[in-house]
Protein backbone atom coordinates (compact mmCIF):
# COMPACT_ATOMS: atom_id res chain seq x y z
CA UNK A 1 0.00 0.00 0.00
CA UNK A 2 1.22 3.45 -0.85
CA UNK A 3 0.10 6.80 0.53
CA UNK A 4 0.46 9.04 -2.53
CA UNK A 5 -1.14 12.27 -1.38
CA UNK A 6 -1.89 14.03 1.90
CA UNK A 7 -3.20 17.39 3.02
CA UNK A 8 -4.25 19.34 6.08
CA UNK A 9 -7.09 21.82 5.75
CA UNK A 10 -9.47 24.03 7.63
CA UNK A 11 -12.74 23.37 5.82
CA UNK A 12 -11.92 24.19 2.15
CA UNK A 13 -8.73 26.13 2.95
CA UNK A 14 -5.74 23.89 2.31
CA UNK A 15 -3.02 24.71 4.82
CA UNK A 16 -0.49 22.17 3.55
CA UNK A 17 -0.33 19.36 1.03
CA UNK A 18 2.11 16.75 -0.19
CA UNK A 19 2.17 14.65 -3.34
CA UNK A 20 4.53 11.70 -3.80
CA UNK A 21 6.82 12.26 -6.77
CA UNK A 22 5.65 9.03 -8.40
CA UNK A 23 1.99 10.05 -8.27
CA UNK A 24 0.10 11.33 -11.29
CA UNK A 25 -3.52 12.25 -11.58
CA UNK A 26 -6.11 14.89 -10.81
CA UNK A 27 -6.39 14.12 -7.11
CA UNK A 28 -5.57 17.68 -5.98
CA UNK A 29 -8.68 18.74 -7.93
CA UNK A 30 -10.71 15.82 -6.60
CA UNK A 31 -9.75 16.63 -3.02
CA UNK A 32 -10.97 20.22 -3.40
CA UNK A 33 -14.40 18.86 -4.32
CA UNK A 34 -14.20 16.31 -1.53
CA UNK A 35 -13.28 18.97 1.05
CA UNK A 36 -16.54 20.78 0.32
CA UNK A 37 -18.44 17.59 1.24
CA UNK A 38 -16.59 16.73 4.46
CA UNK A 39 -18.57 17.70 7.57
CA UNK A 40 -16.91 20.13 9.99
CA UNK A 41 -17.72 18.08 13.09
CA UNK A 42 -15.16 15.62 14.43
CA UNK A 43 -15.15 12.24 12.70
CA UNK A 44 -13.48 10.06 10.13
CA UNK A 45 -14.46 8.36 6.90
CA UNK A 46 -13.16 6.88 3.65
CA UNK A 47 -14.27 7.55 0.07
CA UNK A 48 -13.52 5.67 -3.15
CA UNK A 49 -12.63 7.58 -6.31
CA UNK A 50 -11.46 5.60 -9.37
CA UNK A 51 -8.64 3.34 -8.17
CA UNK A 52 -7.91 5.40 -5.08
CA UNK A 53 -9.18 5.60 -1.53
CA UNK A 54 -9.41 8.93 0.27
CA UNK A 55 -9.34 8.75 4.06
CA UNK A 56 -9.87 11.66 6.41
CA UNK A 57 -9.99 12.56 10.07
CA UNK A 58 -11.55 15.82 11.27
CA UNK A 59 -10.73 17.04 14.75
CA UNK A 60 -11.00 20.50 16.23
CA UNK A 61 -12.02 22.04 12.90
CA UNK A 62 -8.95 20.70 11.06
CA UNK A 63 -9.13 17.99 8.41
CA UNK A 64 -6.27 15.54 7.86
CA UNK A 65 -6.71 13.71 4.56
CA UNK A 66 -4.68 11.17 2.60
CA UNK A 67 -5.08 9.12 -0.53
CA UNK A 68 -3.97 5.52 -0.84
CA UNK A 69 -3.85 3.18 -3.80
CA UNK A 70 -5.66 0.18 -2.30
CA UNK A 71 -9.30 -0.46 -1.49
CA UNK A 72 -10.51 -2.07 1.73
CA UNK A 73 -7.36 -1.26 3.67
CA UNK A 74 -7.90 1.32 6.38
CA UNK A 75 -5.50 0.58 9.23
CA UNK A 76 -2.35 2.00 7.60
CA UNK A 77 -3.95 5.20 6.23
CA UNK A 78 -5.60 6.00 9.56
CA UNK A 79 -2.36 5.31 11.44
CA UNK A 80 -0.64 7.65 8.96
CA UNK A 81 -3.29 10.33 9.54
CA UNK A 82 -2.91 10.00 13.31
CA UNK A 83 0.84 10.55 12.91
CA UNK A 84 0.27 13.55 10.63
CA UNK A 85 -2.16 15.01 13.13
CA UNK A 86 0.20 14.51 16.08
CA UNK A 87 3.15 16.01 14.21
CA UNK A 88 1.09 18.91 12.88
CA UNK A 89 -0.25 19.84 16.32
CA UNK A 90 3.20 19.43 17.89
CA UNK A 91 4.68 21.79 15.29
CA UNK A 92 1.95 24.44 15.04
CA UNK A 93 -0.17 24.00 18.16
CA UNK A 94 -3.96 23.79 18.19
CA UNK A 95 -4.63 27.51 17.55
CA UNK A 96 -2.40 28.54 14.61
CA UNK A 97 -4.19 26.36 12.01
CA UNK A 98 -7.51 27.98 12.90
CA UNK A 99 -6.39 31.35 11.47
CA UNK A 100 -3.60 30.42 9.01
CA UNK A 101 -3.86 31.45 5.36
CA UNK A 102 -3.90 28.92 2.52
CA UNK A 103 -0.67 26.95 2.03
CA UNK A 104 1.11 28.88 4.78
CA UNK A 105 2.24 25.62 6.39
CA UNK A 106 3.12 23.84 3.17
CA UNK A 107 6.91 24.12 3.21
CA UNK A 108 7.37 22.45 6.58
CA UNK A 109 4.63 19.86 5.98
CA UNK A 110 6.17 18.38 2.86
CA UNK A 111 9.51 17.56 4.52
Amino acid sequence: MTIVYALVSRQKTVLAEYTATSATGNFPTVTRVLLSKIPTQDGRMSYVYDQHMFHYVVEGGICYLCMSDEHNKHRIPYAFLNDVQSNFIARYGPEAPLTAIAFSMNEEFSK
